[in-house]
């Protein structure tokens, strides 16, 4: 049997109640509510509710003001930068075109005393961004560019999709785009300028030329044009001459520009056609035409050992070159896989192996164009195109671009530039 205990009131003691409900009582005495011992609670009265409800509310929310406090005083979160939203970035990567094709020229440019400029044309086949070709200028001393890209074409050719330059000897450079078009850079502005009216003035050309590409450096300042009749002619754009092969081959002896001058030219001379073996330096003295027609397609061959070394000579490279004099320019050295970078009146620059082996590093020398004295030697694989400005050397190899020299004086370390 269950021991049944006299209730009191918590609070003054008083044994006189007031039932309100099955848990719940009031005392008569002090008019105060309290629970009655063992009973179970349903539910917390409205009252409760008011009065206590509210107080974990306010625990919780200051400790979310203190965790976010704590989080922002650390110095991680200062210094972070907030994430870029993933449909922000995916459309400022496809704002960026795209471009297939890419082509780079070294050059002094006269305009800014043979300060050295790095000249680029790319090529879009419209996959993102607009499709064409566009052109712009580096300077490499300040290493900026120096305008927005400049339209050259809206589009892509279908068949043929090519940029190439070529440089003239009186400094004057070209751009083929896709074998149609012509242009040639002005200095001054830093553009390209449509060049296709120099075609037209010509009279053999104007009007029927359908094809254009640069010409190799053995024919001088030329550049290729096919007529529409299918025929062949080498333009230069310098003497207003535009040539067949044969009409170009009969004229080439006789040719002479008004400023031709006598100079020196330097080549390496193999042992035999199409030899891997050691190779000689030779000097030449040959009349130079300057922007005129050339042609020497030829090569110098050299055999015998010791003394009895000797140059064999084709009278027609000769004639064609108006070769006048060879001869051995450091007869007791041999070169490996070489080949002339750079010649003019103040040094020659030329590229080897100094050994057989394959796996010996090239050199990259410097030599004085009248005694053969070395000046400087790079060594490693710093073969590409050389250009010479005011700055000194500078190399294009592939899209990277290197200064070497001070002048006459080689860096102690190639700087990469571009």
């Amino acid at each position: 049997m269950a021991k049944i205990q006299p209730m009191c009131c918590p609070h003054c003691g008083g044994r006189e109640f007031l039932s309100l409900d099955k848990t719940r009582c009031r005392c008569l005495s002090c008019n105060s509510e309290f629970l009655v011992e063992g009973a179970q609670a349903d539910a917390p009265s409205p009252e409760a509710r008011k009065t206590g409800s509210h107080l974990p509310g306010l625990f919780v929310i200051l400790l979310l003001i203190l965790a976010g406090a704590l989080i922002w005083m650390r110095p991680a979160h200062r210094d972070q930068t907030p994430p870029v939203p993933a449909a922000r970035r995916a459309s400022a990567e496809k704002a960026a075109p795209a471009y297939d094709l890419q082509r780079l020229v070294l050059t002094a440019d006269p305009a800014a005393g043979d300060a050295p400029l790095l000249l680029r044309v790319r090529g879009s086949f419209g996959r993102r961004g607009p499709a064409g070709y566009v052109a712009d200028a580096y300077d490499l001393r300040t290493r900026t560019w120096l305008r927005e890209p400049q339209c050259l074409q809206e589009g892509v050719g279908t068949v043929t999709r090519d940029a190439r330059f070529q440089r003239m000897s009186d400094g004057r450079l070209f751009l083929v785009l896709d074998k149609t078009r012509l242009f040639s850079f002005d200095f001054s502005t830093k553009l390209w300028v449509d060049a296709r009216p120099l075609l037209e003035r010509q009279p053999e050309l104007a009007g029927s030329v359908v094809q254009i590409e640069t010409g190799y450096p053995a024919e001088g300042d030329a550049l290729r044009v096919m007529t529409a009749d299918g025929v062949r002619r080498y333009f230069y754009p310098g003497v207003h001459l535009a040539p067949t092969y044969d009409e170009l081959i009969r004229m080439i002896a006789d040719y002479r520009h008004p400023d031709a001058e006598r100079t020196y030219g330097f080549a390496f001379a193999v042992k035999a056609a199409g030899g891997v073996g050691p190779q000689q330096l030779i000097r030449y003295s040959r009349l130079d035409n300057k922007n005129g027609p050339r042609v020497f397609s030829g090569y110098f061959e050299w055999s015998g050992e010791g003394k009895a070394r000797h140059i064999v000579r084709q009278e027609y490279i000769f004639r064609q070159a108006h070769l006048e004099k060879t001869e051995f320019f450091t007869p007791d050295r041999r070169y490996y896989r070489a080949s002339v970078s750079l010649a003019d009146k103040e040094e020659v620059v030329i590229f080897f192996c100094p050994e057989p082996n394959p796996n010996t590093p090239f050199l990259l020398q410097s030599l004085d164009p009248a005694t053969a004295a070395v000046r400087w030697t790079l060594r490693g694989n710093y073969g590409g195109d050389l250009c010479k400005t005011a700055d000194g050397l500078y190399l294009l190899q592939g899209m990277k671009v290197y200064r070497i020299s001070d002048g006459s004086q080689l860096l102690a370390e190639p700087e990469r530039v571009f």
